[in-house]
């Protein structure tokens, strides 16, 4: 990978051990490399401006749930296989066994059995969806690309890979506080209806239900622990940087396409 902005080599090599400061220093710059694109490719869409002023009609708000939702179904899921597929690394750090289980628990009994999805359909309803819509009705191709990708890197891919493209949940912990203003201060929506936004700032960015990690602060340190044991590694046409920044203009991509189907329908 490129030399980063701050001068942090990103490139990484199979087996070359880091210092716990090297490795928080690449990671940090993955960040924010992340950050930076994010405020173009998500913040800056047509999508997010109307949204922020009110004026994102209801049709490409509901037409984005519907898809939004059925991604995230899938979504929690494949996070699960993580962590068998990346077995080998939680065995060596046996301290983060705890947290993953607990990371993963998360989304699947809270507020209770199943899970988040729960939250999601709440707010589903909220935006005069069924369950049934959400459930049934394929993805748009560009959601679909989104959950392919993430099964790809998972299947495909290396840890490092996986840490590097579930970089966005900082970034999508922040999205949602941006949504769940937006709703309650222009579409009609309370605390009640805009949960699934409410829910994903607190579990992505901060420390909750009884000392649960933060799934950004998991991410982070997962990464960080590959690059110090050396464990970290990355395919050719792939990487760390790759993988992040693929992820968030994905992200960008779903909102774009859920306006331009809104229009067409």
């Amino acid at each position: 990978m490129r030399q980063g902005g701050k001068g942090v080599a990103l490139r990484i090599e199979l087996g070359k051990k880091r210092s716990a400061q090297e490795a928080k220093s690449i990671v940090d710059e993955l960040y924010r490399r992340v950050r930076d694109r994010w405020e173009v490719k998500v913040n800056q869409t047509a999508f997010m401006q109307q949204l922020v002023a009110g004026k994102l009609p209801l049709k490409v708000l509901q037409t984005f749930f519907r898809n939004w939702g059925a991604y995230t179904i899938e979504i929690n899921t494949l996070t699960a296989c993580t962590y068998h597929k990346n077995l080998t690394f939680f065995k060596v750090h046996r301290d983060l066994m705890g947290p993953m289980g607990e990371k993963i628990a998360d989304e699947f009994i809270h507020p209770k059995p199943p899970g988040h999805f729960l939250v999601m359909l709440q707010t589903a309803k909220a935006f005069g969806l069924t369950e049934e819509e959400v459930f049934s009705t394929p993805m748009l191709s560009e959601f679909r690309a989104k959950i392919d990708f993430m099964r790809g890197i998972v299947y495909e891919g290396t840890a490092a890979e996986w840490y590097a493209s579930v970089t966005t949940e900082e970034q999508i912990g922040h999205w949602s506080a941006v949504c769940y203003e937006a709703l309650t201060a222009h579409y009609g929506f309370d605390r009640e209806k805009a949960t699934y936004f409410a829910t994903h700032v607190e579990a992505d960015l901060g420390e909750h239900e009884e000392g649960v990690m933060g799934h950004a602060s998991f991410n982070r340190t997962a990464l960080q622990r590959l690059l110090e044991s050396g464990m970290a590694d990355e395919r050719p046409t792939y990487g760390l940087e790759y993988c992040a920044m693929t992820s968030v203009d994905l992200h960008g991509v779903m909102l774009r396409a859920a306006m331009e189907e809104a229009q067409r329908s």
